[in-house]
C-alpha cells in the first residue's frame, strides 16, 4: 500500500509540474495579464515544491519503516539467496513497534479477564476478603507487566534476534510458583491443606502426563525393556518442568532431586544399552538434517544463536 501511495505522489507530482508549465504556456501573450500569468507559474512551483517535500519525508519514513528491508528480502528470495528469520524480525519490528499500544490494551484486557476468573474461583472456594482479591490481582498485573517489558526490550533493540524474541514470549504469565505462596499465607488450618492438596494434584498430574509423553517418544526410538521403562519413568519425572521432591506419581520410585536438562539427559544414556544409545545419536542427526534441509527448502537461514532454543534430545 505504502508503495502505491508512493507512486500516487510521484505521478502527482509529475502532473502538477507538468500542468502548471502546460498552462502557463498556453496562455495568450497578452501584456495586460503578464502579472496574473506570473502568479499562477508561482503558485503551481510552490505546489510542486510542497508535493516534492511530502514526497521525500515519505520515502524517509518509508525506508524506515522495514519496508526497504522488506523489498530487499524479496529481491534475495528471488535470487535465491538465503534469508534469515533474523532479518524478518528485524524488519517487522518498526510495525510490531506501531501496533504495540493496541496489541497492549487487548492483551490486558484479556489477562484481566483470566485474572478475575481465577480470583473468583478462589474466593469462592476460600472465602477470601476483598483486601486479599486485590493483593492477587496486583501479582498477576505484575507479572504481566514484567513479562511486557521484555517483550518491549526484544522489540525496541535493534540488537536483538528471532532467538531473543522467541525467549521473550516463552512464558505462561499466569502460573508463578509464588502465587501459591500469597494464597497459603491467606489461608489456615483445613483451608490451607485443602489448597495444597489440590495444588499438588495438579503438579503430580502435570508431570506425569510430561513424563509419560516423553517416556513413550523415547521407547518409539529406542524400545525401552520394562526395567529401564521403570527407571527411565522415574528419571523423566525429576526431569519435568513442574517436579518437586514433594511430587509423587503413581508408579514413581527412587531418588528425589530434581534433575535439570543436562542431568535428565546425562541420566538417560546411562540407563541405555550401546546399541539403544547409537539408535538414539542416529534419530539425533536425522533430525538435525532434517531440519537444515528445512531451512534450505525454504531458503532460510537459521537464526543466530538457534542451539539455545534446542528442545529434547528426542
Amino acid at each position: 500500500m505504502q508503495i502505491k501511495q508512493a507512486l500516487g505522489l510521484i505521478i502527482g507530482l509529475i502532473m502538477g509540474v507538468t500542468g502548471g508549465i502546460l498552462f502557463s504556456k498556453s496562455l495568450r501573450p497578452d501584456p495586460g495579464s503578464m502579472q496574473e500569468k506570473l502568479e499562477i507559474s508561482e503558485e503551481s512551483l510552490a505546489r510542486s515544491n510542497r508535493r516534492l517535500r511530502a514526497m521525500e519525508k515519505h520515502v524517509e519514513r518509508m525506508g524506515g519503516s522495514g519496508k526497504g528491508e522488506f523489498r530487499r528480502m524479496a529481491r534475495d528470495f528471488k535470487e535465491g539467496k538465503e534469508v534469515s528469520f533474523d532479518d524478518i524480525l528485524g524488519s517487522a519490528k518498526p510495525w510490531m513497534r506501531q501496533v504495540a499500544p493496541v496489541m497492549e490494551r487487548v492483551r490486558k484486557v484479556g489477562e484481566a479477564d483470566w485474572a478475575d476468573a481465577r480470583v473468583s474461583e478462589w474466593t469462592r472456594n476460600y472465602n477470601l476478603s476483598e483486601a486479599e482479591q486485590e493483593e492477587l490481582k496486583e501479582y498477576f498485573a505484575e507479572q504481566s507487566r514484567r513479562n511486557a517489558e521484555r517483550i518491549t526490550e526484544v522489540i525496541d533493540s535493534n540488537e536483538s534476534g528471532f532467538v531473543d524474541f522467541v525467549k521473550a514470549t516463552d512464558n505462561d504469565w499466569r502460573d508463578f510458583n509464588e502465587v501459591e505462596e500469597i494464597m497459603e499465607g491467606f489461608l489456615e488450618g483445613e483451608e490451607l491443606e485443602k489448597f495444597q492438596a489440590e495444588s499438588l494434584e495438579k503438579r503430580v498430574k502435570t508431570v506425569q502426563n510430561e513424563a509419560d509423553r516423553k517416556l513413550k517418544r523415547l521407547d518409539d526410538i529406542v524400545s525401552l525393556d520394562d526395567d529401564q521403562h521403570s527407571q527411565l519413568f522415574g528419571v523423566l519425572v525429576r526431569g519435568a518442568e513442574d517436579y518437586r521432591p514433594e511430587v509423587k506419581p503413581e508408579g514413581f520410585t527412587g531418588e528425589e532431586t530434581p534433575l535439570d536438562r543436562a542431568g535428565r539427559d546425562a541420566a538417560i544414556e546411562a540407563v541405555l544399552q550401546p546399541e539403544q544409545r547409537a539408535a538414539l545419536q542416529k534419530h539425533q542427526a536425522e533430525r538435525t538434517q532434517k531440519l537444515a534441509e528445512q531451512w534450505e527448502k525454504y531458503q532460510l537461514a537459521p537464526p543466530k544463536n538457534v542451539d539455545a532454543l534446542e528442545g529434547d534430545i528426542f
